[in-house]
């Protein structure tokens, strides 16, 4: 199914307008929560027990600190948020900021933004939500010290409560993309916690336990397994049939680290939603008639995403970076892992299209020859043994070994360190590793504020753990300008020092995979990430 049909077989839940104020910042005002039937006309039916399955981990039930970085539909199943995205044009991924707890926004001045607040919100635990509730959660997401996305919020200076429905946040510096970057799901969301549950339980308690506004609430958490939720009855949204939503009794996400054995669950109908669909598999799902695949280009997955541990040898000198880029047969990395839906993509984060991408950028195209002569210039005329760290699990332990085979052909002798996930990223947080990889998506298509997260110094999901102020100065000056041409020229000198330095390393991007049966229906999206408040099940 493309993305045409997909769009049309979704119900409609909202609709809304889009003003701009007079900095030019773009504010959203909802019209009536009236709403509409699904195009399909199929009577929607409530109830039913949505089972859905990631290969990702489940850490803490603590969106702002876990590692997962409320990146997980359990968490945007279980908390709300001030705005998320929509898919606004599904030929070229253009995506509008709509509302979620905030009914409008707007920049009273180029640092102020004044959000007005739903009212009537209460939490799981019955706790009403408030702007001082939401002013604390801000707060809490830029000073905890385990907080993951400190680097979004450390230029607000304030986050406070005007009345109990108006929530103003102060800047220190404007911030042309900060809303947007409020929406996606993977940038600077804030996922709401009862703060009333804080105050009685604590933080530790927060790790296991999970308090929101979300149409669904916390149930039971099985590490390494699973997660329960069940149905708010008392959510603030109604749906077409002018009750209140979700339509799902429950969903349990399910973790399943080898995507073979989801995928067998996906068509023996035992799992009705899968995430990160391998390109294996992406045929195996066109080819059964019960089940979709939504194929996201804009949100296109990079498979070898690559740091380097930038302050221990060898990787410490530039020019054993670039011979570790030079040294990456993309082509044939495509043709073997990408099943004919994978392009050769040398660059970090940045795609076409995207403020800041500059094709004029030297790529680092496979040349084993070159590479070669940057080791020799480095001190290493025979070569050189590096350990890459591996998470154990599929599709990376493959993409692993075609590393170790094409850097090989440079001289560089790879021993492959497979650990589990969460031992990875502990081992990378100690920088007890020389060279790590991931998969991740391109989230620049958002703002190139996304990926301050990725690449500014001090920020714990900059897996190189590497420092350049010259980047930083790029990220924060790009930021602060209006103006999309004069930001894209500012975004550029970022984009040419992670490539001229050579701090990261890219293979492949296929785009993102999200595969599901046919009586899933009003499945929604923000940017990539599964939406269940109005999905349901038709059977």
């Amino acid at each position: 199914m493309n993305t045409d049909e997909f769009l049309c077989n979704q119900p409609l839940t909202r609709r809304h307008v889009l003003k701009m104020s007079a900095l030019g910042a773009i504010s959203l005002l909802a019209t009536s929560p009236a709403k509409a039937q699904a195009a399909s006309a199929l009577p929607i039916k409530r109830g039913g027990a949505l089972v859905h399955a990631d290969v990702f981990n489940f850490p803490s039930m603590d969106p702002m600190t876990g590692a997962m970085s409320a990146n997980h539909l359990s968490y945007t199943g279980m908390f709300d948020s001030l705005v998320r995205l929509e898919l606004a044009d599904p030929k070229t991924g253009e995506q509008k900021v709509v509302p979620e707890l905030a009914e409008s926004w707007e920049f009273t001045n180029p640092t102020t933004l004044v959000f007005k607040l739903r009212k009537g919100v209460t939490f799981h635990d019955g706790s009403p939500f408030n702007a001082a509730t939401a002013a604390w959660n801000f707060i809490r997401m830029r000073d905890h010290k385990l907080a993951r996305k400190t680097v979004y919020f450390v230029d607000m200076e304030a986050a406070e409560a005007v009345d109990t429905s108006t929530l103003r946040i102060k800047l220190k510096t404007p911030n042309a993309g900060f809303v947007r970057n409020l929406a996606y799901v993977a940038g600077a969301r804030v996922p709401f916690l009862s703060k009333a549950a804080f105050d009685k339980n604590g933080d530790q308690w927060l790790q296991r336990n999970a308090v929101g506004t979300g149409p669904f609430r916390f149930k039971q958490w099985i590490a390494d397994d699973r997660v329960l939720l069940e149905r708010f009855p008392d959510y603030w949204d109604t749906g077409a049939d002018g009750k209140q939503l979700p339509y799902l009794d429950s969903v349990t996400c399910r973790y399943i680290p080898d995507p073979s054995v989801s995928m067998l669950d996906l068509r023996a109908g035992t799992v009705h939603l899968l995430e990160s669909v391998a390109a294996k598999d992406a045929a195996t799902v066109k080819a059964d008639p019960n089940l979709f695949l939504m194929e996201q280009p804009w949100a296109g997955q990079g498979y070898y995403c690559g740091s380097f541990n930038t302050e221990a040898k060898p990787f410490e000198d530039v020019r054993v970076r670039q011979a570790a880029n030079y040294a990456i047969d993309r082509a044939g990395m495509a043709k073997t892992l990408g099943h004919g839906m994978a392009t050769p993509f040398a660059y970090p984060f940045w795609r076409e299209g995207a403020l800041g991408f500059d094709p004029s950028v030297e790529r680092y195209d496979y040349n084993p020859d070159k590479a070669k002569q940057l080791l020799r210039d480095a001190g290493y005329p025979n070569g050189l043994d590096v350990t890459l760290l591996v998470i154990k699990r599929e599709p990376e332990e493959t993409i692993a070994q075609f590393m170790q085979q094409s850097w090989a052909t440079a001289g560089i002798r790879t021993k492959l360190d497979i650990q589990e996930r969460l031992t990875t990223l502990d081992m990378v947080a100690k920088k007890n590793f020389q060279a790590y990889f991931w998969r991740g998506s391109y989230w620049t298509m958002v703002d190139p504020d996304v990926v301050k997260m990725f690449i500014m110094c001090g920020s714990q999901n900059n897996y190189g753990q590497w420092c350049d102020r010259d980047i930083d100065k790029a990220m924060n000056d790009g930021a602060a300008e209006q103006d999309p041409k004069k930001r894209d020229a500012i975004y550029r000198r970022a984009f040419k020092t992670l490539m001229d330095k050579a701090y990261m390393a890219h293979g492949i991007l296929l785009p993102m995979m999200t595969a599901y049966r046919k009586e899933l229906k009003g499945l929604a999206f923000n940017y990539h990430m599964p939406n269940l408040r109005a999905a349901w099940l038709d059977k």
